[in-house]
């Protein structure tokens, strides 16, 4: 018996027995209930490390403190600061100025680049009684 003649053989007795006797789908649905039984075990063993609910409260409770100790200390600082340098010399520094009018981080290429934000622009309304009826036209 040739190589190639006992090779089709095998092939064909192997595809019997995986198809024809139900050896793949049965293989297929034991696969299928061990994954779902070791994934319904993961979320059991999960279950238990989730923090009950009067942990939530007291985690936040404690957020809540160090919020609040963070503000504490950022106005002791900035009292400091502002005795430091007497917080009166520099109360009404910024009165009567106003904003630089290329603040912020617009683009070098945008159509408004270089024009005053506060710049009402150009009048077009004229414009609609120049063309008269021939702007109802092109409507």
């Amino acid at each position: 018996m040739k190589k190639s003649e006992l090779k089709s053989i095998i092939k064909e007795c192997v595809k019997e027995i995986l198809f024809e006797e139900g050896v793949l789908s049965s293989l297929v649905a034991e696969v299928a209930v061990g994954i779902t039984k070791a994934q319904s075990q993961l979320l059991v063993e999960s279950k238990p490390a989730a923090a009950p609910k009067h942990d939530e409260k007291f985690l936040r409770e404690k957020k809540e403190e160090a919020q609040q100790e963070k503000r504490k200390r950022l106005m002791e600082t900035k009292k400091k600061m502002l005795d430091a340098i007497g917080g009166d010399k520099m109360k009404g520094v910024f009165e009567g100025t106003e904003p630089l009018p290329n603040a912020g981080s617009t683009s070098p290429h945008s159509p408004m680049s270089g024009r005053d934000p506060s710049d009402a622009g150009v009048d077009i309304s004229g414009l609609f009684g120049l063309a008269g009826q021939r702007w109802q036209e092109l409507k």
